[in-house]
């Protein structure tokens, strides 16, 4: 499990609620993350089963950063409101 996205989860949450993205999408994506960032990955079950050993692909989401300031931020990708914005 992904501890940052847990300690961020309530910012995330916020920003999700703000940008009208769905959150309970965003809560079952697939995470990679390093020491002060997160990105969001969509992999569609139906094209692979093995990530990176059968070349699933995965594209990026949404990245979520720490800034210098210690606060987050998000930067939406060409994906986004395909996998999150929410239907009306």
């Amino acid at each position: 499990m992904c501890k940052l996205f847990d300690d961020w989860k309530e910012e995330i949450r916020r920003y999700c609620i703000d940008n009208e993205l769905n959150f309970d999408n965003v809560e079952k994506m697939a995470k990679s993350w390093g020491k002060n960032d997160i990105a969001l990955l969509y992999i569609d079950k139906e094209k692979g089963k093995n990530g990176l050993i059968d070349d699933t692909p995965a594209p990026v989401v949404l990245w979520i950063k720490m800034g210098l300031d210690g606060r987050l931020l998000f930067e939406q990708t060409e994906h986004t409101d395909k996998y999150l914005k929410k239907v009306s």
